[in-house]
Order: structure tokens, then C-alpha cells, then sequence
């Protein structure tokens, strides 16, 4: 048999028997098309899993990137210490008289709790200490710059004896917000532990404001009443405004069982909190 292609561009089988002449359907024009059209469904899909694969590589090599820079940030903040500078605030009143060598005992020992403490995270703390007492005025024991470790704070502290005048708190605040201007290194945690009976001479200034302009500053403070008189409703009412937030935290009594332990558990945990890798894991990012 023999084949032509009609004006209507159907092919037409022409044999010598019977079906001579007989027009065929376009069978061989739809087979053409759908393969064409499979071949080219066929070269889109495998494009677009290509296309997926990348893409799903870039954002695995960007997740694992960002994951291994945090992770070098991290270790490089372990490696280094935190640096704490702790000062004290020892009440050396006339009504402080008999808590006087408690106070000293109290800061004594809080230094020497402190040597060699570690963060939860491992990370070492470093500590520098200042001490003034004061009265109707303030004495500068021992300021930042001064610290030489633990065993010559309590050399230069055991002597000292209390002033035993009025209580102006206030003086001792400003005096200690201007050690930590002129003295305080960059990134350190600053902490007042602030030890009072709670009764400030009638012509103390504004201790508020003093205690305002200092926590500006990024100081925190733990108040310690320094005697049972400091619990009554009104004395405590004014500590806790001294205190930093929450009070819960910040606010004791130097007459409390394990006060020592329970300032220091204090003073760490706030530290976790306030430290880089403590704010990071605040963000639930590891």
C-alpha cells in the first residue's frame, strides 16, 4: 500500500485490495503531540527538582552557618570571665553599734564565698570589691581600684571601727554611684549590698532620687535590714523601695538563717540572667 497527505492534512492509506481510498483518522498526529507534551512535562518537573534541591541546600548551609557562628560566639563568651564589681555599704550609725562587726563579718565572708565561683554555664567570675561605712559621713575603706584580693580586703577591713553619729544613707549612695563612674570597667555587672537598720536621720537628703540616679546607671541593689527593728511594716516598706525588683530577691535581713549563702545564690543567679549567654537562652534560642 502507498500513503498521501489530503488538503486537510490527514494522512490517507491507499492499497491495491478493498480499502483503497479509505481516509484514516489523525491517529498518527495525536501520537506525535502527547509525546511531544510528555517530553516537555518531563523536562519541567525534573527542572523543578533541581531547582527544590538547591534550594533546600541553601537553607540547610545557612541554618548549620548561623548555628556554627553562634556556637563560636558562645564558646568565646565561656572563655572569658564575668566580671563582677561588688561594694558594700556597711550602716557605722550609732544605732548600728552593736551589728557593726556583724556587718564586717557579713562582707568578709560574701568575698570570700565569691573566690573562685562559677556560673551554671561553667563560666568563671571575677570579682572586684569596695567597701565605705557610713554615718553623718562616709569613709572610703576600700574602692574598686584598691582590690588586691580577698586576704587584703579582710586585712584592710577587720580593723575599721563604726563612726556612731547619725544615718545619712544618701551621702553613702552618691558616694558609691561616683566610685562606680570614675572606677567601673566596661561590661561589668555592678552590685550594692546596702546594709541599714532603716532609720535615716530626719535631715538625710532624698535618698529616692540618689537610689534612682544609680540604678540609671545599671547598678543593682540588695538592701539588708541589719537588725530585727528593720522588719517592722514601715521600715521594711522603705527598703523595699530601695531594693531592686523583685523585692522577694533584693530584700533581706542581715539576721536571716544562711544569709551569706542566700545573697550569694542571689548575686549568681542574677548574673546568669544579665550575662550575654543568659540573655540568649532567655530567647529560647538554645
Amino acid at each position: 500500500p502507498s500513503s498521501s497527505l489530503t488538503h486537510q492534512g490527514e494522512i490517507t492509506l491507499r492499497s491495491a485490495g478493498p480499502l483503497n481510498g479509505v481516509r484514516m483518522l489523525p491517529y498518527f498526529t495525536s501520537v506525535l503531540l502527547v509525546t511531544s507534551m510528555s517530553s516537555v512535562w518531563a523536562q519541567d518537573f525534573n527542572e523543578e527538582r533541581k531547582t527544590y534541591k538547591k534550594s533546600r541546600a541553601r537553607l540547610g548551609a545557612s541554618s548549620v552557618h548561623d548555628g556554627q557562628v553562634w556556637s563560636f560566639v558562645l564558646t568565646a563568651i565561656l572563655d572569658e570571665d564575668c566580671s563582677l564589681e561588688l561594694s558594700f555599704l556597711l550602716d557605722s550609725s550609732e544605732t548600728a553599734k552593736d551589728n557593726h562587726e556583724q556587718e564586717k563579718r557579713f562582707a568578709m565572708d560574701m568575698v570570700d564565698r565569691l573566690q573562685g565561683a562559677r556560673l551554671p554555664t561553667g563560666r568563671s567570675l571575677s570579682s572586684r570589691v569596695a567597701l565605705l561605712q557610713y554615718s553623718s559621713h562616709v569613709i572610703k575603706e576600700q574602692t574598686l581600684r584598691d582590690w588586691r584580693g580577698s586576704e587584703n580586703f579582710k586585712n584592710r577591713i577587720t580593723p575599721i571601727v563604726y563612726i556612731g553619729h547619725g544615718t545619712y544613707t544618701t551621702y553613702a549612695i552618691t558616694n558609691m554611684t561616683k566610685i562606680y563612674q570614675e572606677e567601673s570597667r566596661p561590661g561589668s555587672i555592678k552590685v550594692v549590698v546596702l546594709l541599714t537598720d532603716g532609720v535615716s536621720h530626719p535631715r538625710n537628703p532624698d535618698i529616692f532620687s540618689a537610689v534612682a540616679d544609680a540604678k540609671n546607671l545599671g547598678i543593682k541593689f540588695f538592701t539588708l535590714g541589719i537588725t530585727r527593728t528593720a522588719n517592722e511594716p514601715a521600715n521594711r516598706a522603705e527598703l523595699r523601695l530601695l531594693a531592686s525588683s523583685p523585692g522577694s530577691r533584693f530584700l533581706h535581713n542581715l539576721q536571716d538563717e544562711d544569709i551569706v549563702e542566700k545573697i550569694f545564690s542571689e548575686v549568681v543567679s542574677m548574673i546568669s540572667r544579665l550575662s550575654p549567654e543568659g540573655k540568649h537562652k532567655g530567647k529560647g534560642m538554645y
